[in-house]
């Protein structure tokens, strides 16, 4: 019974095929133009998840860089820390010491508040250098007379402790640091980490000397 009604199946699709014998051309024409379809959806979504797959490793670079550029210090110290001191009242009255740019660093810029200055010892901590405060300078030693610091120039940091125990930076006596303490200096651009020089006073016997 099965081969007798495919026989007639067959048959019957003779016949529709010698009725119209252009239909079995215009099926595989039909199917041509769906696989053609397939493959330009199929290329067009490759190009959509490449091009996403671009963008995101671009900017993952990106924010790495980032992140390296304030990991690193774009400043660093170049030479001793010196101090001078008031023998009789035994406390140090003024700090110096110099910076230069990180090798392969951007200049930072010195002017008003785009670097910031703090300091600290066991009883104060505060900004004594930004826009309004002016209880640190930083001066150029060598280089070209603007206010960046770029490569190859040397920039003196000088703190006054009178000027930073006045009542326009600290206004607080115990800002002067004694025999025997710590102090901490940090310097604070506006890209890159923070620079900080930290020391502990020895006992105070003489007027000037390096702080080791």
């Amino acid at each position: 019974m099965l081969m007798i009604l495919t026989v007639v199946d067959r048959v019957g699709e003779t016949k529709m095929n010698m009725k119209n014998p252009k239909r079995k051309g215009m099926t595989g024409l039909e199917t041509a133009i769906i696989l053609v379809a397939f493959v330009i959806a199929a290329a067009a979504f490759s190009f959509v998840v490449l091009n996403m797959g671009f963008l995101t490793a671009q900017k993952s670079q990106t924010v790495i860089s980032a992140g390296m550029d304030e990991a690193t210090s774009s400043l660093q110290a170049d030479g001793d820390v010196t101090a001078e001191f008031d023998v009789a009242a035994g406390n140090m009255t003024t700090c110096y010491f110099y910076v230069r740019l990180s090798q392969g660093r951007e200049p930072i810029d010195t002017a008003g508040d785009k670097l910031i200055v703090t300091y600290s010892n066991p009883r104060v901590h505060g900004v004594i250098k930004d826009g309004t405060k002016a209880g640190a300078s930083i001066t150029e030693v060598v280089g070209d007379g603007d206010t960046l610091v770029e490569t190859g120039e040397r920039w003196e940091v000088i703190i006054d402790f009178d000027v930073v125990a006045n009542a326009t930076v600290l206004n607080d006596d115990g800002a002067y640091t004694r025999s025997y303490e710590a102090f901490r200096v940090e310097l604070r651009p506006s890209q890159g980490s923070v620079l900080t020089v930290e020391r502990q006073l020895p006992a105070i016997n003489t007027e000037i000397m390096v702080v080791e």
